[in-house]
């Protein structure tokens, strides 16, 4: 009797030869896609950009479809604008100069948080720095609510109109000193740390009413209370140093 012959071994079916092509290319297309998210040397992208086209042969970038120029919404089209526009000009990732350090030797970012108009705003005539007796008396009220805290304080000043103009100062002037005429009585007559202070020019940018010859509301400075303790932003704010 004869023997019966063994069956050949099938081998790898096709299909899993074609699978694994295709897992490989999709690993190398989203490598490249994440090569090519975040543009540090465009110029460097370009030179990559053009040695694909060698290689492939294409130009749009398409797949394997034939193009006679790149659309607009393209890689390819997007990458060469970023290097045209980049030039001679060192990118960010070229510069090797140091930064700024902090305390920490780590870039700080800026303090966010509410801020709050405490008290009201108080009022100026025209063309004065001036404090009258119930600008003072609102701020000696005021003084008695923020005394006690360590939060940072904002005194903005604000000017308007022509008649703000005439006593020589320009807008930004005039409301500099104005918000420091506050800041001094505040530091002076009501025992409000001066470190806790910072003086902020505002200008004619911030109006409450738009009426360019008067605007009488406007000529005005506000005690802003902020979110910022001291401790946030002082190195030594209890002043146990020198």
């Amino acid at each position: 009797m004869a023997k019966r012959k063994p069956s050949e071994d099938a081998g790898i079916p096709e299909w899993v030869v074609t699978y694994g092509d295709m897992m490989s290319l999709l690993l190398c297309f989203f490598i490249l896609l994440s090569a090519f998210s975040e543009l540090k040397k465009p110029r460097e992208y370009q030179k990559v950009i053009e040695s694909i086209k060698e290689s492939l042969g294409l130009d749009g970038g398409l797949g394997m479809i034939n193009s006679f120029r790149n659309p607009s919404n393209s890689m390819i089209n997007h990458l060469r604008e970023q290097a045209k526009m980049a030039g001679d000009k060192p990118a960010r990732s070229d510069v090797n100069e140091q930064s700024i350090s902090g305390r920490d030797q780590t870039v700080e970012t800026i303090r966010e948080g509410g801020k709050w108009v405490m008290g009201g705003p108080v009022a100026f005539p025209a063309a004065s720095l001036e404090l009258s007796d119930t600008s003072k008396e609102q701020l000696r009220s005021l003084a008695e609510k923020i005394r006690g805290g360590d939060e940072r304080l904002e005194i903005k000043g604000h000017a308007w109109g022509l008649e703000d103009k005439s006593g020589g100062d320009d807008y930004r002037e005039l409301s500099f000193k104005r918000a420091a005429s506050v800041a001094t009585f505040l530091e002076s007559e009501c025992a409000i740390r001066s470190e806790r202070i910072s003086i902020v020019a505002a200008g004619n940018g911030e109006p409450l009413e738009l009426d360019q010859t008067g605007g009488s509301q406007n000529r005005r400075v506000e005690v802003v209370v902020t979110e910022v303790t001291l401790a946030e932003t002082h190195p030594d704010p209890d002043w146990q140093g020198n």
